[in-house]
């Protein structure tokens, strides 16, 4: 008897708590791989300058010092956009990544007890056969 209350708490805490907990694991997952790639600040600097790397304007009417500022500007800002934009979709693929395996484990949680149960039964019947 006692065999069986202990299963029944076990099979009500597996398939009840359990669950909430891991969800709240998944969501610390998925925090951490958004934060670690700065993913929030990276789209909202996504055409900013590479490390605010610009010319100062200089003289107002002299047109080769309007011209470096203007090409020196658009490179900048075009490698920043370049290096934002590799590292914005490594930091997808991680998220994306890391929703699929919360479902991974979320059905290997699922069917885990029938597995060792099955799994048990084998072993036996393969020691009888």
């Amino acid at each position: 008897m006692l065999f069986l209350s202990i299963v029944h708490h076990y099979v009500l805490w597996h398939y009840s708590r359990a669950f909430l907990e891991i969800f709240h694991v998944w969501l610390n997952f998925l925090w951490f791989v958004i934060h670690f790639f700065s993913l929030p600040q990276l789209l909202r600097s996504w055409f900013s300058p590479w490390k605010r790397m610009v010319e100062d304007r200089g003289e107002k009417w002299n047109l080769e010092d309007l011209a470096g500022y203007i090409i020196i500007g658009l490179l900048s800002r075009i490698v920043g956009f370049l290096v934002r934009t590799v590292i914005i979709v490594i930091g997808l693929v991680c998220l994306l990544f890391t929703v699929i395996a919360g479902f991974a484990v979320y059905l290997f949680w699922i069917a885990a007890p029938f597995v060792i149960i099955f799994l048990l039964g084998l072993g036996i019947t393969l020691l009888v056969a």
